[in-house]
């Protein structure tokens, strides 16, 4: 893997309620990039994203796992989340440094608890969001209701968001076998994972999503809004520069379908993340890119092999292997040795980390969660992660 510039990057979290398919959608994503040969399911305990022990006992995600993907010469940093509210601190702290939501949501289930305080949360906190209808090949599923739920849901506790469909479904439960574009007319069918194009099917309604979805582009650009007012029409390229102003500025909510365990256009949601949202400049100056460096640790870890693993940030200036940096919190220096980016439990070492990027560092001997790394002289402390005060807190203490 190469070092990728700002603008090539995109930080994404995987949130959801538990069970709606985040790891699976993970699995999937990573088998497009063709980094693993063959689709790992969560209740066979072979997936990239679940490892630890717990996980593999549990068969859900207990931790955030970071997954990098390569994907039409970009990085997509993957952070799939637990969905159990016990884990609740790791959503949190994804939403520190994710600069973009997919909320996966149960075909079946529709909006559920957890999706809907994640939801709220990133509402406060103006993160763009996509939203994938996910399990359309199960037994009862049915995208239309999932999407009046979320559509009802966000009425009612999301003050600033539209949830419209760019994407159709093409059958129904077991007969799911593609998707419908509606930005660009289209229609997929997929075959062992692979898009084909064919027709678009004569009994999906497409002018009344499209219109829906016009509709709510043009809110996206204060030009593109004086246009449809004059025309009530759209051009594609006017409807995609009103879809990227409306997510980049939470005003919309994209909503996709698919299956991840059938690997059913999961390749179209990673060229929408590409397309359509924010690299980490959207919230980081690019002049930061020749400030001098600093990182937020987001995510602590131990491995029984390497030690204490810690996730970061790239918040400012370009992070470096095998230097010595300045914990602002603790004031104390710490080796920097090798930096990795992370696919699961499998490291892949990088000489750099860039303006917005995310990576992991081993061996850190004071550094902590919340913590900022940066040079000595540069001033710089960024802000930590407010997580949800506990209910009941207990410590452990190893004897030896």
């Amino acid at each position: 893997m190469k070092v990728y510039p700002s603008e090539k990057i995109r930080n994404v979290g995987i949130v959801a309620h538990q069970g709606a398919g985040k790891t699976s959608l993970t699995e999937a994503m990573i088998f497009n990039t063709g980094a693993i040969t063959r689709l790992g399911k969560v209740e066979d305990g072979n997936t990239v994203a679940d490892y630890h022990p717990e996980e593999l006992k549990r068969k859900s995600t207990v931790n955030t796992s970071l997954v990098a993907c390569e994907w039409r010469d970009n990085k997509i940093n993957v952070i799939d989340t637990p969905g159990f509210s016990d884990f609740f601190a790791e959503v949190v702290s994804t939403l520190r440094v994710a600069d973009s939501l997919v909320m996966v949501i149960d075909a079946n289930g529709g909006v559920e608890v957890t999706t809907e305080i994640i939801w709220e949360m990133a509402d406060d906190q103006q993160i763009p969001m996509l939203a994938f209808v996910n399990k359309l090949d199960r037994e009862n599923a049915d995208f239309y209701k999932a999407l009046e739920d979320m559509q009802e849901k966000a009425r009612s506790f999301s003050q600033t968001r539209q949830v419209v469909p760019i994407q159709l479904p093409i059958g129904k439960e077991a007969s799911f076998e593609g998707v419908v574009d509606l930005i660009n007319l289209k229609a997929y069918k997929y075959e062992k994972g692979k898009a084909v194009e064919i027709p678009i099917p004569g009994d999906i309604d497409v002018d009344t999503y499209r219109e829906m979805l016009v509709e709510a582009a043009a809110e996206g650009d204060d030009e593109i809004m004086e246009k449809f007012l004059d025309t009530m029409e759209l051009t594609t390229e006017e409807l995609i520069i009103g879809l990227k102003g409306g997510i980049k500025q939470a005003k919309l909510v994209p909503v996709l379908a698919g299956s991840a365990t059938n690997n059913i256009a999961v390749d179209k949601l990673m060229d929408i993340l590409i397309d359509y949202t924010p690299s980490p400049l959207y919230k980081l100056d690019a002049a930061a890119a020749n400030a001098a460096p600093a990182a937020l640790i987001f995510k602590t870890m131990a491995d029984q092999f390497v030690g204490r693993i810690s996730m970061f940030k790239v918040m400012s200036g370009k992070m470096k292997s095998d230097t010595l940096m300045y914990n602002a919190n603790k004031g104390v220096e710490e080796k920097v040795a090798q930096l990795s980016t992370m696919q699961g439990k499998n490291s892949i070492n990088l000489p750099e980390f860039t303006l917005g990027d995310i990576g992991t560092v081993a061996k850190l001997a004071a550094t902590v969660t919340g913590d900022t790394l940066t040079t000595k002289d540069s001033g710089i402390m960024l802000d930590g992660i407010d997580f949800p005060e506990p209910n009941l807190t207990v410590a452990i203490v190893a004897k030896t």
